[in-house]
């Protein structure tokens, strides 16, 4: 394995081992207690940390010489191994979105995806996988084997009104002028997503540009407690989010409730964090951010930017992330103009067992996007009628 991991124990412990049953590491705070404010949230008090933390889910861009510092290759004997599963997975009849754990069997790399879990929920929280060679294999083989992998860390979940639990990350504006981000080729600004684990697996790249960016969550944290800590308060406040036309019906576009950038639950931190949805409600619920709150969004941005890891995936990687300890972006690209030869990346979110304790708003995004028939996964906010696009018929 090619990461630099800090020592965990076979628990999940970064400081100590209590023989307790599997459960997310607590972030060491040198024995001191977060402060407790009396501002009422949707679990009563809200409890900010004021003290660094240590471990290895906090890191620098810096820390790292290259992506092979966190990168796992499947040996020749697990990448045969997948190949086999996924042609009797496709032999027996299974279905992508049908295909379960037990339908497609990896007994030669299954420590090794224990292992890569692990790292996701108590170390670095940041894996890419390496080896599969996608020269060997269809598109629908590829996306089995990349859902089957992903089995083995967690369930898939809706990404979008369509429903889709395997997402593709292409540049779709050519037919949705207003597609979300990850459907188009604009640059992606630092955020998290709406599961535990965050999953890509690189099909092809494009002609230039899409560099990925990769940055610790709980590093962000530790600048903001040295160096920024007047911005603490408003950030673990929260902000009301939009929800860019993917609101059930009957519910408000903006969310009647405040997420917290960052949260403290059982001894970890948490961060979720999508700046355009903070703006979109601020501006179109006609209550705009304070000086202060503006302020504070933005050494967050910059501070992500400061300790951000850059690296290009290849075909065949897979990067995958603690969607609540890593902030991820992407830069802008240019495309290629041959269909068959254009970007595409593959996307899981994973709701994984045994993750950690999170505030409660993050947990009602963390089952994914429900579908909705004839929508869309596109808004056209402020610029625009404010509705989600329908689908042609």
């Amino acid at each position: 394995m090619g990461w630099r991991a800090r020592p965990i124990c076979r628990h999940g412990a970064t400081h100590g081992c209590r023989n307790r049953a599997p459960r997310a590491p607590t972030h060491s705070t040198g024995g001191r207690r977060p402060s407790r404010l009396g501002r009422t949230t949707t679990e009563g008090f809200m409890e900010i940390l004021r003290e660094t933390l240590t471990g290895p889910g906090v890191w620098k861009g810096s820390d790292f010489a290259s992506k092979d510092d966190v990168t796992v290759v499947l040996d020749a004997a697990q990448l045969a191994e997948l190949g086999e599963a996924v042609r009797a997975a496709l032999q027996a009849g299974h279905a992508l979105d049908t295909l379960e754990r037990e339908h497609f069997p990896l007994p030669k790399t299954e420590s090794l995806l224990r292992d890569v879990y692990d790292q996701l929920r108590s170390g670095q929280g940041i894996v890419i996988l390496k080896g599969i060679d996608v020269g060997l294999y269809s598109q629908q083989e590829l996306e089995m084997i990349y859902w089957g992998i992903g089995t083995y860390l967690g369930a898939g979940v809706s990404q979008s009104v369509l429903g889709d639990r395997l997402g593709h990350v292409k540049d779709f504006t050519a037919t949705d002028t207003h597609a979300r981000a990850y459907r188009n080729k604009q640059e992606l600004t630092p955020h998290t997503d709406s599961s535990d684990i965050v999953g890509l697996m690189c099909l092809r790249t494009a002609r230039a540009g899409g560099m990925s960016i990769a940055t610790s969550a709980l590093a962000v944290h530790n600048e903001l407690v040295a160096r920024y800590p007047q911005y603490l308060e408003p950030l673990y406040e929260g902000f009301p989010y939009h929800r860019r036309g993917e609101q059930l019906p009957g519910e408000s576009a903006v969310t009647p409730y405040r997420v917290p950038l960052f949260c403290w639950r059982e001894g970890q931190l948490s961060c979720r964090y999508v700046r355009s949805y903070i703006e979109t409600a601020a501006r179109e619920s006609k209550q705009p951010l304070t000086q202060l709150q503006t302020d504070a969004l933005n050494c967050v941005e910059r501070l992500t930017y400061e300790l951000a890891f850059e690296f290009y995936l290849d075909p065949g990687e897979i990067y995958l992330i603690n969607n609540y300890t890593v902030l991820h972006a992407r830069t802008a690209f240019e495309d290629w103009q041959e269909p068959e030869r254009k970007r595409h990346l593959l996307r899981l979110w994973l709701a994984a067992p045994d993750w950690r304790a999170v505030d409660s708003s993050f947990v009602a995004a963390r089952g994914g996007i429900a579908a909705q028939a004839g929508k869309l996964p596109s808004y056209q906010g402020s610029f625009g009628s404010g509705r989600i696009a329908t689908a042609p018929r």
